[in-house]
Formats: C-alpha cells, structure tokens, sequence
C-alpha cells in the first residue's frame, strides 16, 4: 500500500499539470474582448480599432472591439465592472468616467473600486465649430458677437459629455450664455451645423477636422493646451483669450476591479507594444491623439483628482441629465 500512494500523487499531479495546460492553451487562443461605451466613429471607437491590430499582434489574441453605447456610457461601463476576471474583458474609458458620477443618481458601479486601471492612452482634443454663415470666425468674435446678439446663439449639447463640460467651462471663463438644445449624439449635432440650425458647438476635434478642411464648417479654436496635429491652423483657447482654460479628454484602457497583478502587467506591456507599433503611432496622429505617459499605479489616483475637479465645476454651472 504504501507504494501506491506515490504513484497516485504522481498520477494526480500530472492530471492537474495536463488539466491546467489546456486552460492555458485555451486562455491563449481566446479573444480579448474591449468594451467601447460610445457608438462607432466615436473617439474612442477609432481608438480602439486602431489598437485592435498592433495589439493583437503583440498578445497574440484575437482583439475584439465591442460597440454598448448609451445612457452617456454608462451601459457598457457597467458591463465592465461586471465582466469576469480573467483579464480577456477589458474596457476603453475616458473623462466621462469621472464626470458621470455627479450626473446620474443611481451610477450601478463605483468608479473607482469596480474597476482595475491599466494603461492610460492619451488625450483629444474637442473643438469648437461654427456653421459658415456666423459672423464670428475666433473666440474673442464669438464672445463679442454673443454679448451683443438680440437672442442667444443656438448651441447644439450632447448632454452629459466631456463635450458638454467643455462648453460650460468655455461660457463661464468668457462670460456668455448660449440657448443650448440638446442632442443624444453628434452626428446630428454636425449635420445641423453644416444645415445652419445651430450656430456653435463642442465636438471631437476628429469627427469634424476633415469638415474644417473641406470648408463646411468653421473652426474657432480647440480645447487642448497645445494646438493639435490633426488641425496645427486652429489655435488653443488657451491662445484666444482663457489662459486658465483647462479641459481634456483623456481616454484609458481598464479592467473590472480586481484584477490579478499579472494580468495587469501582462495587459499593460501588449498595450506598450501595440502603442510602440508605428502605424498605431500615425493613427494616433491623424486622430489628434496626444499620447500621455503615466504609470500604472498613478492612474487610479489621477482619476480621483478627476471626479474632485468635475463635480467642483459641474456643481458649480449646473450641468445635469436627470
């Protein structure tokens, strides 16, 4: 009997070894699934299909880039937070992450603690556009022109954005109002300002920049603190007149909270590598993407400094969506 025993543990152990091998085999072989909470064209959605390919190429996984878009990212957010642990379901985050908890009530996650940081991306810029035929072609004639129009210049909003928080900061530190109409998305929020029924809006510098160049739309300036790649002719508010404006959008990859330390780093150091690939570095360009380096472990506490800033401003103009 007593030399059975070894030779079960022995089997036992082997058993393990080969159950345990095939879970890697097929860990290997499955897809990372990337959770994008904006529609397609978006941008983060350009973000991320651009990361699919060198990413992939780096992991050795299939990327897969899901659209849940809705209830200003706050469905596929929450499909983040609840998504399994095993490092294969991670997310594109961005500002609105810490601007939504000051705009819904009943915020199904917690924005910090339900979700494990991984890698910040970068920042875009958004930028400010009119439709050709308002007499105004800078901030400062923007700023004049509202003071002394008999209504207030139609703004198109998509409530509850960074965009919107844009606008709001832009209005405050100029000292206008405008007569914001609100808009589930800005595809029609541009549509309208070629068609001439708004006069300005905040939008992604991206959606709109080849709009810019084609002579359909005009841009007054963007809201980045360097003027960006993708429009170097459009100057910063910064330069117009703001010297304190200081609104970003940044985008970030992350995962449900809790994540094991190694699949973090393992995570991490693809995404390095993805962001390393030249063409990824040309998209990122041609997207107006600002690459921002920073550690891992300094993200989570930059997200915090985040949500102080935007519920201090948002309590402060009144932004709300309920």
């Amino acid at each position: 009997m007593w030399r059975t025993r070894p030779i079960h543990g022995i089997i036992a152990g082997l058993m393990m070894l080969l159950a345990h091998g095939s879970a890697l085999a097929a860990d290997t072989s499955a897809p990372i699934r990337l959770i994008v909470p904006t529609p397609p064209g978006s941008a983060s959605d350009a973000l991320a299909r651009a990361m699919s390919a060198p990413w992939g190429k780096a992991s050795g996984h299939a990327i897969v880039v899901e659209n849940v878009a809705g209830a200003g990212t706050t469905i596929g957010t929450r499909q983040l937070a609840r998504a399994s642990r095993d490092g294969l379901t991670l997310g594109v985050i961005s500002s609105n992450h810490t601007i939504n908890p000051w705009l819904y009530k009943n915020l199904p996650y917690d924005p910090i603690s339900d979700f494990t940081p991984i890698a910040m991306i970068g920042s875009v810029p958004a930028m400010l556009v009119a439709n050709n035929n308002l007499a105004a072609s800078t901030p400062a004639e923007l700023i004049q022109l509202s003071r002394s129009a008999p209504k207030p210049l139609a703004e198109g909003v998509v409530t509850g954005t960074a965009y919107h928080m844009a606008s709001e900061v832009f209005k405050e530190q100029a000292g206008i109002t405008t007569n914001p109409i609100p808009y589930k998305g800005s595809t029609q929020v541009i549509n309208d300002l070629i068609g001439g029924n708004l006069d300005i809006a905040f939008v992604a510098a991206q959606a709109v920049a080849p709009l810019v160049a084609a002579g359909k739309l005009k841009a007054l300036a963007v809201t980045s603190p360097i003027r960006s790649d993708m429009a170097p002719q459009v100057p910063t508010l910064r330069e117009s007149g703001l010297p304190k404006y200081d609104v970003d959008v940044w985008l970030a990859i992350a995962g449900p909270g809790g994540l094991a330390a190694d699949q973090v780093a393992a995570r991490r150091k693809e995404i390095e590598a993805a962001l390393a690939d030249p063409d990824m570095k040309n998209a990122m360009q041609k997207q107006g993407v600002q690459p921002i380096r920073m550690e891992q472990a300094q993200i989570a506490p930059f997200m915090k400094q985040e949500l102080e800033r935007n519920r201090a401003v948002i309590q402060r103009v009144g932004i709300s969506v309920e």
